[in-house]
C-alpha cells in the first residue's frame, strides 16, 4: 500500500511537470538534506521509510489528530522514533500541514515562512500553500519570507518524505522557521495560526531534545522537558530550558504548539516513543534525544456515575474551602475524568446566578478543572461578592463540560439550545454557554450580539475581523 503511494506520488509529480508549462518557471526549494540526513535515492529512501513504519505496532485511533512533535536528526538516528509519529497519520487526511521549527543556520529576530512554490524531495514535489501564507504574513509584521532562513534548513525538509508516504491525497505545506526564541514571537504565531487553521490542517513541530550529554544525564533532562510538555505546562517547560535542566533545539516550535494545540481542541497529549542516539548506535558518551508526541482530541461520554462524582467533588471542595480548610485531593480512576476538558461551574442561589467561571480550553484533567472552577466561581467572579459558608445550603451547583471548539464559518451552523459561543478579537474574548440563549429566549442574532457584549466588543463585532467558535456542552446539576 505504501509502495503504491510512493509510485503514484512520483508519477503525479512528473505529470504536473509535463502538462504545466508554468511548472518550469516555478520557484522550487531544492533539497538541502538529501544525501546527508536521508537518502537521495528514491527507492532507497522509500524502502527505509516503509521499514521504519512497519516496525511500529498497528494502532488505529479514532481520536482527532491535531499536532505532532517529531525529531529531525538523520534518518539512521531518529527515523524510527519519527515513524511512531507518522504512523498516526494512517487512514487520516489533511489538506494542509504546517511545519514549525527553530533555525539551525541563521539568526534573525522574526518568523519566516517559506514562500516557495514547491519543496523538492527524492519522492517528488510538495506544493506550498501560498494562499495561506499570504494570509499569515498579513496577520503580523513579525512574519515574513527570509530566504536565508530556509535554503539550508534541514529540520522541516526531513519531515517531507514521511508526509509524502503517509498522506495519499495531495496536500500543501506551510514551512515556518523561528529566528529567535522569544516568547512574544511564539504568542504571535500561535494567535495568527489559531485564526487561520481549519479541521483539515495538521501542525508538525520539529525538534530534537538534549544535545551531546552522557546517556544517563540526557535521559533525565529529556524526561523533565517531555513531562512538562505532556502536562502542557508552558511556564515549567520554559523554566527548565532557562536553567539548563532540559534542552530542545525547537523550543519556540514546542511552545507555539503548546499554546496553539489546546485552542484547536487538543485535550490529550501522548508520548508515542522516546529514544536517544545511544539507543541506536550503542555509544552512550555523547547522545541526542528524540521523541514523538501527539496532540489529539478524544471525547468520551460522561456516565451518570461520572456526573455524580464531579458534582460531589465540587460540593466537597466548596465546603472545605469556604470553611478555611484544605480542599480534598482529587482522586479518580483513569478515564473520562482524567481527560483534559473545558468545563464551567455555575452556582445558583434561589434560581438566581451567584457565580460562574470556567476553563474554555482543555488545560486540566476534568476532575481537577471542576475542583478549581468551583472555587473560582465562588470567590473570583467579579460580578458578585464571594460566596460565604452559610450560603452553601442554598447553593445549587451546575457543571457544563464543553466539547471541542469549532470555528463558525457561517452563522447557519449555529443552533440555539445546542451551541454555546466564544468570540475572540485581539486580546478581547467572551463566552456564553448554550443554556444562556435558551434561558433568555434569545434568537440567533441576539445570541451573537450578546456574546460580543460579553467580550466588551460592539454588538456587530462578530461580522468583522474576529474569530467565532461554537461548542456544545454536557450540562448537569444537583437534584
Amino acid at each position: 500500500m505504501i509502495h503504491s503511494r510512493i509510485r503514484l506520488l512520483v508519477w503525479y509529480s512528473l505529470i504536473v511537470i509535463l502538462l504545466s508549462g508554468s511548472a518550469f518557471a516555478a520557484e522550487i526549494r531544492q533539497p538541502a538534506a538529501a544525501g546527508t540526513y536521508y537518502s537521495s535515492i528514491e527507492a532507497e529512501l522509500g524502502n527505509q521509510i516503509i521499514e521504519f513504519l512497519s516496525n511500529v505496532p498497528e494502532q488505529k485511533s479514532k481520536a482527532k489528530l491535531i499536532a505532532l512533535i517529531v525529531p529531525h536528526a538523520g534518518y539512521d538516528y531518529s527515523g524510527q522514533v519519527a515513524a511512531y509519529a507518522y504512523k498516526e497519520l494512517d487512514g487520516k487526511k489533511f489538506k494542509r500541514v504546517i511545519l514549525i521549527s527553530n533555525s539551525h543556520h541563521q539568526r534573525f529576530d522574526s518568523i519566516s515562512v517559506g514562500e516557495y512554490d514547491y519543496y523538492q524531495t527524492p519522492l517528488g514535489r510538495v506544493k506550498v500553500d501560498k494562499e495561506f501564507i499570504d494570509r499569515l504574513v498579513h496577520s503580523s509584521d513579525r512574519i515574513s519570507f527570509l530566504r536565508k532562513a530556509h535554503d539550508q534548513e534541514h529540520s522541516l525538509e526531513v519531515q517531507l518524505p514521511f508526509l509524502q508516504t503517509m498522506l495519499a491525497d495531495e496536500f500543501k505545506i506551510v514551512p515556518i522557521i523561528f529566528g529567535n526564541a522569544s516568547f512574544a514571537n511564539c504568542q504571535i504565531l500561535a494567535f495568527s495560526l489559531a485564526k487561520l487553521v481549519d479541521d483539515e490542517t495538521l501542525i508538525i513541530c520539529s525538534t530534537d531534545w538534549s544535545h551531546y550529554h552522557k546517556y544517563d544525564q540526557a535521559v533525565i533532562m529529556d524526561k523533565l522537558g517531555i513531562e512538562a510538555v505532556l502536562d502542557n505546562d508552558i511556564e515549567k517547560f520554559a523554566d527548565l530550558l532557562t536553567v539548563g535542566s532540559s534542552e530542545a533545539c525547537g523550543m519556540s516550535a514546542i511552545i507555539t504548539t503548546m499554546l496553539l494545540a489546546p485552542s484547536l481542541g487538543a485535550n490529550r497529549i501522548k508520548l508515542l516513543n522516546y529514544a536517544n542516539l545511544g539507543d541506536v548506535t550503542g555509544d552512550k558518551s555523547r547522545v541526542v534525544g528524540y521523541a514523538s508526541i501527539a496532540y489529539v482530541y478524544e471525547s468520551s461520554p460522561l456516565s451518570a456515575t461520572d456526573k455524580e462524582q464531579l458534582l460531589k467533588i465540587a460540593r466537597q471542595t466548596l465546603e472545605k474551602h469556604l470553611a478555611g480548610e484544605n480542599v480534598p485531593v482529587v482522586e479518580v480512576d483513569p478515564g473520562v475524568l482524567t481527560e483534559r476538558r473545558g468545563a464551567f461551574v455555575t452556582l445558583n442561589k434561589h434560581g438566581q446566578l451567584r457565580g460562574c467561571i470556567g476553563y474554555i480550553q482543555p488545560v486540566k484533567p476534568l476532575a481537577e478543572a471542576v475542583q478549581a472552577m468551583a472555587i473560582a466561581a465562588a470567590t473570583k467572579d467579579m460580578r458578585f461578592k464571594p460566596v460565604e459558608a452559610d450560603e452553601l445550603k442554598d447553593i445549587e451547583i451546575e457543571i457544563s463540560v464543553l466539547s471541542r471548539l469549532e470555528k463558525v464559518k457561517k452563522t447557519d451552523e449555529i443552533k440555539i439550545g445546542r451551541d454555546g459561543l466564544y468570540i475572540i478579537k485581539g486580546r478581547q474574548g467572551g463566552l456564553l454557554l448554550p443554556q444562556v440563549a435558551t434561558d433568555n429566549k434569545w434568537d440567533k442574532k441576539e445570541f451573537l450580539e450578546n456574546v460580543c457584549y460579553k467580550a466588551g466588543l460592539p454588538k456587530n463585532a462578530w461580522k468583522e475581523d474576529s474569530i467565532l467558535y461554537r461548542f456544545s456542552a454536557d450540562i448537569f446539576y444537583e437534584d
